[in-house]
């Protein structure tokens, strides 16, 4: 494979992505994972109690670093802030990565419709390879 970008959230689906993306790994590959902050006031995040803080950003991907760590997984991770797509679309593309895997459900009060959203423009706007976990 290469290089892989995971995007990440904490969610069941980002977990997904992330057991996807290290079941494809081949010895030298490298993974990225990266947490995108949504700007902080999105309708969609309203009255949803997600904990979207660069604190607990890290702490997410600290425990999800140490987890692969103790696999033998070569990962690094990152925290962005800005439209998620955009981001990971973004980091893809500098990264030159041979693959982007992110999880069709997230972090959202209105769930597959709202992330869903993320995982097809990332999709369709990504020119590099992209992997849909369910």
């Amino acid at each position: 494979m290469g290089k892989i970008l995971v995007g990440y959230d904490g969610s069941e689906g980002a977990k997904k992505a992330i057991d996807r993306a290290v079941s494809m790994m081949k010895e030298g590959d490298q993974m990225m994972v990266v947490f995108v902050l949504p700007p902080t006031k999105i309708e969609e995040f309203e009255g949803f109690d997600t904990n979207l803080t660069e604190e607990r950003a890290r702490g997410l991907l600290d425990e999800i670093v140490e987890s692969l760590d103790r696999k033998g997984v070569p990962v690094t991770a990152s925290i962005k802030e800005g439209d998620v797509a955009d981001e990971i679309i973004k980091l893809g593309a500098e990264l030159e990565c041979d693959l982007i895997v992110v999880g069709s459900y997230g972090l959202s009060k209105v769930g597959a419709f709202a992330l869903g959203n993320v995982a097809e423009k990332v999709a369709k706007k990504s020119t590099r390879p992209v992997l849909l976990v369910r």
